[in-house]
């Protein structure tokens, strides 16, 4: 079940990418532990840990980027990011991966 969630995620990561070789990931920057900025003023929490392992998995290089979340969405259509991370925050906690 593992091995088909990584593997889900990392097709997600690149469809319709082109096959960048940089994939800029949007968070909100907000939800800790889930997504927080940290005091090096980074992304950080789970989310970006999941993000930068699928970049590592699929030879790719991530750039993250905040929006607040109320914009994140259209954001992600105007094509601000290529991708986002938001972690299903239900008794399940399965990560969900949404690209344009």
């Amino acid at each position: 079940m593992k091995k088909l969630i990584l593997t889900a995620a990392a097709m997600a990561l690149t469809a319709g990418m082109s096959f960048a070789d940089t994939i800029r990931m949007g968070t909100e920057g907000a939800y800790p532990p889930y997504n927080f900025i940290n005091d090096a003023g980074e992304v950080d929490g789970f989310e970006r840990e999941l993000g930068d392992e699928l970049c590592a998995r699929a030879s790719l290089t991530c750039e993250w980027v905040v929006n607040d979340w109320d914009s994140i969405i259209p954001n992600l259509v105007s094509g601000n990011y290529d991708t986002i991370i938001a972690v299903s925050y239900t008794h399940l906690t399965l990560p969900t991966i949404y690209s344009v």
